[in-house]
């Protein structure tokens, strides 16, 4: 009899403990993706109102009149939209190379720039194309179409860009995949596959 109560009640435990994981599959699942649709609103959004300096460096004359990047709100929003640290500062190495270029300019030369060419000479033409959507070309909105929880606190998502016309989406015949990790009770965008 000791031993049926013992497998009923290891029974009973086991099925609390899937029931319990379940449950918080469901919340994760929910949180990822309100982490990734809050993200590509926002880049969405500021985008395609020109709020440049929101997201994506902007270019500065500071008061010794040097040329120089401020990434200032940009971080900030990368932090609000729940961008990991990592993430972050591979994003600001990514601009050494035309903080450097800009150190080298007077603020005469930077101000004769006609052309996105010049920008690009000197590694500082990031305003010719969307980083985080990896293109010129601007889109609509995503859809996830992959979710996979690779461990408790580690989550694959790949999503699907799509622009529309009129009534009818017309999605991008590619999928983006993206990495998040699970830090306390947030889920952070660790890469973006970009």
């Amino acid at each position: 009899m000791r031993k049926i109560n013992g497998v009923i009640l290891s029974c009973l435990l086991l099925l609390s403990c899937l029931s319990i994981h379940g449950q918080e599959a469901k919340s994760d699942t929910a949180l990822v993706t309100k982490t990734i649709n809050n993200f590509f609103e926002w880049y969405i959004h500021s985008s395609r109102c020109e709020e440049n300096e929101e997201n994506r460096p902007i270019f500065v004359i500071d008061s010794n009149e040097v040329v120089r990047l401020d990434l200032t709100k940009y971080l900030t929003n990368l932090r609000k939209y729940h961008f990991a640290e990592e993430l972050i500062s591979l994003e600001i190495e990514s601009y050494k190379s035309c903080e450097e270029n800009l150190k080298k300019l007077t603020k005469e030369e930077f101000l004769s720039f006609e052309d996105i060419f010049a920008y690009e000479e000197i590694d500082c033409g990031f305003d010719n194309n969307y980083k985080w959507i990896g293109g010129q070309e601007m889109i609509d909105g995503i859809r996830i179409s992959k979710f996979d929880f690779l461990s408790r606190n580690k989550c694959r998502i790949e999503v699907e860009y799509y622009s529309i016309n009129g009534e009818e989406k017309s999605f991008w015949k590619n999928n983006t995949p993206i990495i998040l990790r699970k830090n306390k009770n947030n889920w952070e965008i660790l890469d973006m596959g970009i």
